[in-house]
Formats: structure tokens, sequence, C-alpha cells
């Protein structure tokens, strides 16, 4: 025995029975004769449990503390205000008890999570709609253990104690008459469940709960509206949703995802989160001809205006590039007439190409998957040749590659080399990029050029050799560039502009 206990006889007590000895005092707040004895053992308790040792607050929470703060905490309603000292101390406890381990957390969230988000919530909602009244350091508690709950809510629905009441509740918080603050911790928290991968199908097939979803995608607050994008976002990402969410016919998730992306003033974030959500549902071969032809072009509009809308803000240019992306990996054999029809697409795109930023080689790859589609019999194929001639002359390598890989592609189809001899400014492009000093962006010129010769001597009754000699020794000299205005209505002046 220690020389401790033989001194003053103290014995050590094991984990568990100090573990019940803090538990008792909460229990003390059960048997308290009024307010003013309840707040007092509160306190005491408070000063318990006011600790950093982790396995500590795991023992604690093993004997039932949360269960019992939570009891405690739903006993106050509905007089949250005139109780606020009481719900102060609770939320504070609640705090440190969730300094345990994060495992012990997130079986503490599976067992007593469900009954804490709602009373949590009724707590936000009547301090936030009373305002100046309500008491705003309770409030800030709330938030705070609701942040700390909202982090291990990452866990399968089918593990959490009476989920399906957690989810009415929260839908019930959003289609209700509830403040926005409410709103958007009820649909945080519907964000942060989407994310596990076990939920993504439960949650999509849940009764009304994609309804409240659309309310927080239109909702005027800028908060909600990034939290429901996020939802739309990690849904998107299983397989079996991305089919429900396109060919939907209750309601179009199209039109849902567009207005979150539809307003300049819109956050950045939020159609980040919309623009890749589209891209998940663009993986499905079916999804690309539905989403093209939705709402006779709106998508391909839509995104055409982000691609284009670049400011200086580095958050604008990467959006821009996701937009672009996208518009190429909707590009398919079934949907790059429609794409390449579409109003000034391709008269945008090569002028974005000839920037001098990541987003011209995005756009120049969009072009060059057209490229790969589009044939001559196509309406838009002169355009496309015009765009190729523009990027031609562009500043990035990268751009170039990107020009003579296309220019080949058109090059190996008959049909489509007449159309590009017949095509002005194209041979010139071509010559010109033969001496270029990348040897990728040489080499596919070549192949091009000389694609295009066999058909000029097989009419001409001449040998190849001998016809790409007479090109190259009428190529026009080298002089200095002059510098020339730039329409982004007409790609004609094609040979040098300004961003």
């Amino acid at each position: 025995m220690p020389s401790k206990a033989r001194v003053i006889g103290y014995i050590p007590l094991d984990r568990g029975l100090r573990a019940k000895s803090r538990v008792s005092k909460l229990l003390d707040v059960t048997r308290a004769k009024d307010d003013a004895d309840r707040v007092k053992k509160l306190a005491i308790a408070v000063k318990a449990f006011n600790h950093h040792d982790k396995d500590t607050h795991d023992a604690d929470i093993k004997s039932g503390a949360i269960s019992i703060v939570c009891n405690v905490l739903r006993s106050c309603s509905p007089f949250f205000i005139a109780k606020s000292k009481e719900v102060q101390h609770l939320c504070k406890i609640l705090l440190q008890l969730l300094r345990c381990n994060e495992d012990r957390a997130r079986a503490a969230f599976c067992l007593d999570g469900s009954a804490l988000i709602t009373v949590l919530l009724e707590v936000i909602e009547i301090n936030y709609r009373l305002g100046r009244k309500g008491d705003v350091k309770c409030l800030v508690l709330v938030q705070n253990v609701f942040e700390k709950l909202i982090h291990l809510a990452r866990v399968p629905l089918t593990m959490v104690k009476r989920h399906n009441e957690l989810l009415i509740c929260l839908i019930n918080y959003i289609n209700g008459v509830t403040g926005k603050l409410a709103m958007y911790h009820s649909i945080r928290c519907i964000a942060t469940l989407s994310e596990h991968t076990l939920n993504k199908q439960a949650v999509l097939t849940f009764p009304n709960l994609m309804a409240s979803v659309e309310i927080c995608a239109r909702h005027m607050c800028e908060a909600v509206r990034q939290e429901a994008a996020k939802t739309i976002f990690h849904l998107t990402m299983a397989t079996k949703n991305k089919t429900q969410l396109t060919h939907t016919s209750k309601s179009s998730w199209m039109d849902v995802v567009l207005t979150l992306t539809a307003d300049r003033e819109r956050s950045v974030q939020a159609k980040i989160y919309a623009i890749n959500a589209l891209s998940h549902l663009a993986t499905e071969n079916e999804n690309k001809i539905v989403m093209v032809r939705h709402n006779d072009g709106f998508l391909i509009a839509s995104l055409l205006r982000i691609a284009s809308d670049v400011g200086l803000k580095t958050s604008s240019s990467k959006l821009s590039q996701q937009a672009a992306k996208l518009l190429g990996a909707l590009t398919c054999r079934a949907t790059a007439s429609r794409i390449g029809n579409h109003p000034g697409l391709l008269v945008t795109f090569s002028a974005l190409a000839c920037r001098q930023d990541q987003l011209a080689s995005v756009a120049a790859m969009t072009i060059k998957k057209l490229a790969t589609h589009i044939r001559s019999n196509d309406p838009c194929h002169a355009r496309l040749l015009q765009a190729l001639i523009t990027i031609s002359y562009g500043k990035s390598t990268e751009v170039l590659k990107w020009a003579v890989k296309a220019f080949a592609e058109q090059a190996s189809f008959p049909n489509d080399r007449v159309k590009m001899i017949s095509q002005r400014g194209l041979l010139p492009a071509l010559t010109m990029l033969i001496d270029d000093k990348n040897n990728v962006v040489r080499g596919y010129a070549e192949v091009a050029l000389s694609a295009m010769a066999a058909d000029v001597a097989k009419i001409k009754d001449m040998e190849i050799g001998k016809l790409l000699s007479l090109v190259m020794a009428n190529k026009p000299c080298k002089q200095a560039p002059q510098r020339r205005c730039y329409s982004p209505t007409s790609v004609l002046d094609f040979a040098f502009f300004d961003d």
C-alpha cells in the first residue's frame, strides 16, 4: 500500500467508481428542490467535468452522462429563456464531455444525437426569434455544441437511434415557419449525414427530404444555399442516385442545381458545389444527352456564361475552368453537334483559348473534343475549323498541342479534308505551326498537312513530296506581327489580337 494511504487512510477508487461519483452530481440535479438549487448543483457538476482527460470523459459518457444531460435539457422545454442559466450550464457540460476520444463521441452521437439535435434546434429557434430579448450567451453555447455534433454526424443512419425522428425534425424546421438560423443548422446536418457513403440512397429516398433541400437551394440566405448545394453534391456521388436525379418526373433537379449557378451575386462555393454535382451526373452516358437537351440548351448557356465570366479572383477563375471542363465532359458523339451549334460557344471558347492561363488550355481541350466528333456534314463544322484557326495563334504551347491534334483528327476523314482545304486561313495556320519549336506541335501539323496534300496531289496528278516543297517554298516570309482588334462576335480576324 502506498505511503499516502498508510498516513491518511486514502485508498484510490477505480475509474468506474470515479465516473459514477461524477455522474451522481448530474443525478443530484434531477433531485433539486427548486430552480435556484438546480442551478447551484449544475455549477458543481460543471466544475467536476472541467478537465481534459479523454479517458475519464470516455468513462463518464459510458456511464450515461450525456443521456442525463439530454433529459435535463428536455425538462427545461419550453421555458428555455426563463431557465437560460440552466441551459448554459448544461451546454458547458456537453462541451466538456465531448472532449473525449473520437470513437466514443461518435458512439454517443449514435445513442443520443437525435434527442440532442431536436432540443438544441428548439433552443436556437426560440432565442433567435426573440432577438435582443433572447439570451445571446446561451445561443452561442448551443451553436458550439451543435458544431461538435455536426462533426460527429458522419455515421451511417442505421446506427443512429431514432434516425427517422431526426430526419423528420430536420424537415419540419426547414419547411415550417422558422428563422434562417434553425434552417441553416438543419440543412447543414442533412449535408453532413449525406456525406457518408451508406446514407446517400437513404437521404434521397426519404419522404419530403429532397423537397426541403430544394427549398434551401432557393433560399435568400447564402449560407443555406451553400449547404443545399453541398447536399446535392454529396448525393450525386452515388452511382444509383445519378439516373434518379436526372430522370425524375416529380421535380427537375437540373433546374434546382442551375438556380445555384444563375445569379452572379450567389456564393462562389455554392456554384462550385453545383458544377461538381453536374460533373458527377455527366459521368453517365445517358445523362449527357438529357443534360444537353434540357430546356433547349439552358444548361449549355449557363455553363458558357460561367466559363466566359472570368474575374480577377482565383475562385472565379477556378469556377470558369470547372464550367469549361464540364462542357468538355458533356461532349460525346451524341451531343457534340448540339453543343457546337449553340450560339457563340465556339467563338467564346476560341477567345478563351488565346488567354495566358490554365483556362486557355481547358478551353482548347474542349474544342479538340468537339473536333473529335463533329464531321463535315454538321452545320457547325465551318465554325469549328475557324475556331481551330483562331487557337492556332494562341500564346500557350498546350493550346497549340490541342489545336494540331484536332487538325490531325479532322484530316483523317476524306470529307473533312475537303472542307479543310477550302477553309480560308487554315493552310497558312498549319504551315506556320510546322515551324513551331515544340516537336509535338510540329509533328501533328506535318501529319495534318501531309494528309491534305495527298488529296491535292491526287487531283493535280503530282507527287506529295513535290507538292509539299512547293507549299513550303511559297510560305510567306516572317514579318513583325501587327496588332489587330478582335471582336468576340466574329472569328474571321484570326491572326493577332489581345486578351
